[in-house]
């Protein structure tokens, strides 16, 4: 009997219906449980470039419903030579644990009526403090599973809960909980064995994953990497706004090519998806010992990054800094005024949507929010002098178009000598001096270029903009950006294809990728 392709799938969809249904959304939230769309599902089971003949050990942490597994024994039902499959699936949420069961009796059913055979364990209790207690890490522990597939609950850690102790070794910061699955899982493959999983990709980069990623890609290598040119359509039911990435790795420290795969939305078969194959450096970048995950979407974006990367310096090398914005508004609440009073008694306070390309637009009322700051000898410690910054918005909205925005800040425009800005902005400032203007602007045009957005877009795994990560870009001199900013100046106009073409010339790229630019304006 031929067993039709989405069976199982049908019914672990169903089984996810069913507890959705019983369930609150925000409670959902909390835990971290999103369940995975079953196209989803059946595009991870088939990334494991094989399956082991004879007996396969499938782990399957942060089971929920059991989709995953419905997906990867779908996969096995149809080998034509009978197999034995040993599941084990982690799942800590009582309320999931009767629909888990189903899906996994039902995968017996199939499997068996096909030939192969069946046996599978549920484990109720904490996935890392259960396995972190064998000992985690231990260079003698044996390898258990084959392959391992798991989209994990994804939620932040207290830097002293249990879990961040017991994983000391791989968090450093507020950890979250999706990378400890990843350590764990990856921890208990035997030597080969295929990890496949689908996180957000901010583990890719930054400081707070650093650890994790110098322990993780120490013991595995990536093999393919996708992803999703949406940051909404992977768990569009759950209404998420994240940017989800799905890796397939193998315990191994044999670093071969790398497959790069990118959909814009739910089709994952062959004709809609992108398909390409990266060195293991282009992916793996790690000349600090940063260990960097680098993926961009396409070809021309890929030229882009190699561009950038041969630009003379990085941004921390220019003599500039950037800072975060210093008023945290729950912490200031009583300096903040929504009239302005004078000069020396308030100064204008600027959130992130006074940060427009290239204009601040100085305090404008929306949502309610304040729009000045009492000046006082208790607040002057959270403002700044008024000179000329730079300022960056540090999380961009949903699908917004680009991921950088910058403006540039006057002092002229600021009715005090002091000003306020929000932690959400970004500040770059001359520590001994101030900016030029065409410094600012220069610095300015190449903030908002699509050309920088696109390296950005490639290199950062964050859907917001941290002042370590534009510390790290690679920039061109000083004096190049100011050239630049003269440029633009005299053309007298921004954001447009011959500002766009103005950039490629400065940092060097061919015309095919200018025209690219000039598209993406």
């Amino acid at each position: 009997m031929q067993i039709a392709s989405e069976n199982l799938l049908k019914f672990a969809a169903e089984q996810q219906r069913r507890h959705d249904g019983k369930s609150c959304p925000i409670d959902r939230k909390e835990k971290g449980h999103f369940g995975t769309p079953t196209e989803i599902a059946e595009f991870m089971a088939g990334m494991f470039p094989r399956l082991p003949a004879g007996t396969i050990r499938i782990l399957d942490p942060g089971a929920g419903v059991g989709t995953l597994s419905a997906a990867i024994c779908d996969r096995i039902a149809r080998l034509k030579q009978p197999r034995k499959v040993l599941v084990e699936a982690w799942e800590s949420d009582p309320a999931l644990l009767p629909y888990l069961a189903k899906t996994l009796h039902q995968c017996g059913d199939v499997l068996e009526s096909q030939g192969h055979s069946f046996w599978f364990t549920i484990q109720s209790g904490d996935f890392i403090l259960e396995n972190a207690d064998r000992p985690l890490f231990a260079k003698s522990r044996p390898r258990e599973f084959d392959v391992a597939i798991t989209n994990p609950p994804y939620f932040k850690l207290r830097k002293d809960s249990e879990h961040a102790r017991a994983m000391a070794h791989v968090v450093h910061g507020q950890p979250n909980i999706y990378a400890l699955f990843l350590a764990v899982a990856a921890d208990l493959l035997r030597d080969n064995g295929y990890l496949v999983g689908i996180t957000p990709r901010s583990y890719f980069n930054g400081p707070y994953f650093r650890r994790f990623r110098n322990w993780f890609f120490g013991r595995v290598s990536p093999r393919q990497i996708h992803l999703f040119e949406s940051r909404t359509e992977a768990f569009r039911s759950d209404d998420v706004l994240q940017e989800n990435v799905i890796l397939c790795a193998q315990k191994s420290a044999d670093h071969t090519d790398v497959t790069a795969t990118v959909s814009t939305g739910r089709d994952l078969s062959a004709n809609g998806l992108q398909t390409r194959t990266l060195s293991y450096s282009q992916v793996i970048d790690d000349p600090a010992g940063d260990c960097v995950v680098r993926i961009s979407s396409n070809d021309l974006d890929q030229q882009i990054v190699d561009a950038v990367d041969r630009l003379p310096n990085r941004f921390r090398d220019s003599g500039l800094e950037i800072s975060t914005g210093p008023v945290v508004d729950f912490r200031a609440t009583e300096f903040l005024l929504h009239e302005k009073i004078d000069s020396s008694r308030s100064a204008p306070l600027l959130w992130m949507h006074n940060v427009r390309p290239f204009i601040t637009t100085f305090p404008t009322t929306r949502n309610g929010k304040a729009t000045h700051i009492r000046v006082s000898e208790q607040s002057r410690a959270i403002l700044l002098p008024a000179k000329r910054y730079v300022l960056l918005k540090r999380f961009t909205a949903k699908e917004q178009k680009r991921r950088l925005v910058a403006a540039i800040m006057e002092p002229a425009d600021c009715y005090s000598p002091l000003v306020g800005l929000d932690n959400k902005l970004n500040y770059v400032h001359k520590p001994k001096g101030e900016l030029t203007p065409n410094e600012a602007l220069g610095l300015a045009t190449l903030f908002n270029s699509a050309l920088l957005d696109r390296y950005f877009r490639a290199v950062s795994g964050n859907t917001q903009v941290n002042a370590t990560e534009i510390r790290m870009l690679p920039m061109p001199e000083l004096r190049t950006i100011a050239q630049l900013g003269e440029k633009v100046a005299r053309k007298r106009e921004q954001a447009t294809a011959a500002i766009e073409e103005l950039v490629a010339r400065t940092i060097g790229v061919d015309e095919t990728i200018t025209v690219y630019l000039r598209g993406l304006a």
